[in-house]
């Protein structure tokens, strides 16, 4: 039974630690036990805002379309409600594509900008590279 509360407790802690950041602006810490922030998807959507047509198109992995669509005010192909399982699909296979495979979608898709988080160098895990793995 103790076994079976502490299971319990660490799953709870574990998912509250990986899974329930509601802001763009993460915090993590790292091996030496130092803290390191990312503010990367907040300078990303500033940057797109800034630097891109209001009428651009930009095409990401769906889970950023909101912040996209709010915090930039640019048009987004697939977001948290995209309903189009085809649509998603698409994108994804664009994603995972090679560049002359994925330039070919992405024309079709009339993609003006893709945004793509990698977090290699800082060891943020959860970039778009580790979605592969799924």
């Amino acid at each position: 039974t103790a076994l079976l509360c502490f299971y319990v407790f660490h799953c709870t802690w574990v998912t509250g630690e990986a899974y329930s950041s509601p802001s763009i602006v993460l915090a993590a810490k790292q091996q030496d036990g130092s803290r390191v922030i990312f503010d990367d998807f907040r300078e990303a959507y500033y940057w797109l805002r800034m630097n891109t047509p209001e009428n651009a198109r930009v095409m990401s992995w769906w889970d950023y379309g909101y912040q996209i669509t709010a915090m930039a005010n640019r048009t987004i192909l697939v977001d948290n409600n995209t309903w189009n399982n085809t649509h998603i699909a698409t994108v994804g296979k664009a994603m995972a594509s090679n560049e002359e495979t994925a330039n070919e979608i992405m024309k079709r898709l009339d993609v003006d900008y893709v945004l793509v988080v990698f977090g290699g160098l800082t060891g943020y895990s959860s970039d778009d590279i580790n979605k592969f793995l799924w």
